[in-house]
């Protein structure tokens, strides 16, 4: 008995600490929804509201209208402390510009932002949900329906040298990136020279001709210009192979390289953009 003294005074201890605690609410949805209560029910004027701040909370006499509120036995449905019972806060949000009347005047139901209403629990909706609808625009535009000029809208993690250990993190998980950012917004940064991929080793300059071949779309993810290739082969005087081959110029009749100027022209302005009057041309074409 003296064992178990120390023990029972503990759980007493413990019980009357728990007792104490702040109440807090915990609203299963998931029994809502078996009984077919509709969202409506409990959380009027959604559909009507322009107010961000707003908060939908059902009060008690919402909960009155189907539950028996002076039942202590009931109330722990929701309640986790009847005896102090209190309110229930609404979460905070960032996005302090959303209103929920546009978008229920766009058809979408409920669950579409707030999950599965079989779910014990609402989620407030996060960018993913979001996305489902409004596309991702440069400069965060679209972010700025639903939130203010001063929010911060860059996760916690992009912090602490975020620039050079998002290629990481973006090899991973492109999707997670394309949340906020579109692709121009990497080629902006990105762009020529300045930050080399690591397919682009010291030695590419002289080798990517065998890597760009047959990789076109892959190298037009960051080199979407001709003139960013031709530029460079013409300061440095790279010819493609055709070039060089026996009969690309003729006198006589022009050679293979006037069969190719007619069938694919697109290939030639790539690089001779000036027509006849540029230099190379117009030696033979008198431009």
């Amino acid at each position: 008995m003296r064992i178990m003294l120390p023990v029972a005074v503990l759980a007493l201890a413990v019980g009357a600490a728990v007792a104490q605690l702040p109440d807090r609410i915990i609203l299963p949805h998931d029994v809502h929804h078996e009984a077919e209560v509709e969202c409506a029910v409990c959380h009027e004027g959604v559909a009507g509201s322009r107010t961000a701040g707003e908060s939908f909370r059902p009060g008690m006499d919402v909960c009155a209208s189907c539950h028996d509120v002076e039942d202590g036995d009931a109330c722990v449905m929701c309640h986790t402390n009847v005896d102090e019972a209190g309110d229930y806060p609404r979460r905070a949000y960032g996005a302090d510009r959303f209103v929920h009347a546009p978008h229920a005047a766009a058809g979408p139901a409920c669950a579409a932002c707030h999950g599965d209403p079989a779910g014990a629990e609402r989620p407030i909706p996060g960018k993913p949900v979001c996305r489902g609808c409004h596309e991702t625009a440069d400069d965060y535009a679209d972010c700025r329906l639903c939130h203010a000029a001063g929010a911060r809208l860059t996760p916690a993690d992009h912090q602490g040298g975020w620039d050079v250990r998002h290629g990481a993190f973006a090899r991973a998980d492109q999707a997670a990136c394309a949340l906020c950012h579109t692709q121009t917004t990497c080629q902006e940064c990105h762009a020529g020279d300045n930050v080399r991929p690591r397919s682009h080793s010291l030695d590419f300059a002289f080798a990517h001709a065998s890597r760009a071949r047959g990789h076109e779309q892959e190298c037009a993810a960051c080199h979407t210009e001709p003139e960013y290739c031709s530029s460079c082969h013409a300061a440095n005087r790279v010819l493609p192979d055709s070039h060089s081959r026996v009969g690309w110029v003729r006198a006589s009749d022009g050679g293979r390289h006037a069969v190719d100027g007619v069938f694919d022209l697109e290939s030639c302005v790539a690089c001779h953009d000036d027509g006849p009057a540029a230099p190379t041309c117009a030696a033979c074409h008198g431009g």
